[in-house]
């Protein structure tokens, strides 16, 4: 088989591979649809611990079941059957799994990644070899396209379940890059009346209309602060949510909401943030969330499709071979992509 692998900074090499063979309890999928995730391209720039070469890329995709592994007997989903995977592979055994957050266990595998548990070839490839039970049906009214999206779409729901009771309230997102544009989704699921979309880019910003935002503002041109409190009659925004994760974000959504306020915090743009406004979040008493990764959350996304809750389409700005991957990865990262989402595709 074909294999898109990363193999040193700025590098993604095609490969002739085997197809692998599913082991006990696994699943072989053969891929159709994936979609680049930020971190795979801070992977690609060598920048991101989690992606060690050399490694295939990929925990965002979908595809159709091509093989079972010995002991899984009387699958729920047939040979040939359209799937989304489920891509967070924890152990199982230890607290954080034991207290229902295995979203943080320690000891997980991510295909597309390097954890410390150890590197998992992903979906960058013709095939890719999963855990049976992780499978999720994947109806024929939901695109491939849009099944690679469900990943990073359950990130944005998680985050957004973070903050207390939106319904009827207005939010505040700082930040429309994927996540963000997802979140701006999410709360509008959620019943949130007003959302408020901010980012340094206007073409982001036309695409958070499109997503639901009810007010955009272009923090170059004018004070973000100032304007929410123009939007909400000087009381500020009833929550927020960071979907970049720097300091000037982080405090910019503490300083749109009120006093008292929420924020959930779904963007890891830095490592650790230097300039963290700390006594203005005491002496507001600022409620701040991190939200990281999903755990059931995954699994709602295909009743929001078909019920026509959320809109994956918006998001889908570039649709190429998985063979163009390296062109893209070199195109995503020059700073000068105009791409929302870009979604490799398998024949």
């Amino acid at each position: 088989m074909k294999a898109y692998v990363y193999t040193a900074p700025f590098t993604i090499e095609e490969q002739e591979r085997p197809i692998p063979v599913p082991d006990k309890n696994q699943v072989r999928i053969k891929v159709k649809a994936v979609s680049i995730c930020g971190s795979d391209t801070g992977g690609f720039k060598g920048t991101s611990a989690m992606r060690q070469a050399p490694l295939v890329m990929g925990h965002e995709f979908s595809g159709v079941v091509d093989a079972y592994g010995e002991g899984v007997e009387h699958p729920a989903i047939a040979l040939g059957g359209r799937v989304v995977v489920y891509p967070n592979i924890p152990c199982g055994e230890c607290p954080d799994c034991k207290a229902g957050l295995p979203n943080l266990c320690e000891n997980r595998f991510i295909p597309g990644t390097t954890m410390p548990a150890g590197s998992y070839d992903g979906a960058m490839a013709e095939y890719v070899v999963v855990p049976a039970d992780k499978l999720i049906e994947l109806p024929d009214k939901i695109s491939f396209e849009e099944g690679s999206m469900f990943e990073p779409t359950s990130v944005a729901l998680r985050g957004a379940k973070m903050l207390k009771d939106v319904k009827g309230k207005t939010v505040t997102v700082f930040g429309a890059g994927p996540i963000g544009l997802l979140c701006v989704e999410c709360l509008k699921y959620l019943g949130a009346s007003e959302i408020i979309s901010i980012d340094i880019n206007s073409e982001r910003l036309e695409v958070a209309r499109e997503c639901g935002a009810s007010h955009t503002i272009n923090s170059m041109e004018e004070d973000p602060v100032a304007k929410v409190m123009e939007l909400t009659g000087g009381n500020g925004a009833y929550a927020g949510m960071d979907a970049v994760g720097i300091a000037v974000s982080l405090n910019t959504s503490m300083k749109m909401v009120r006093n008292g306020g929420e924020v959930s915090m779904v963007g890891m743009g830095v490592e650790r943030m230097d300039g963290f406004e700390y006594k203005y979040a005491v002496a507001h008493e600022m409620k701040l969330y991190g939200s990281y990764c999903y755990v059931d959350e995954l699994y709602e996304i295909v009743d929001l499709l078909m019920e026509n809750k959320i809109n994956l389409k918006a998001l889908i700005t570039s649709e190429v071979p998985m063979s163009e991957v390296q062109n893209k990865m070199m195109e995503l990262t020059s700073g000068k992509s105009k791409d929302v989402k870009v979604i490799l595709k398998n024949d």
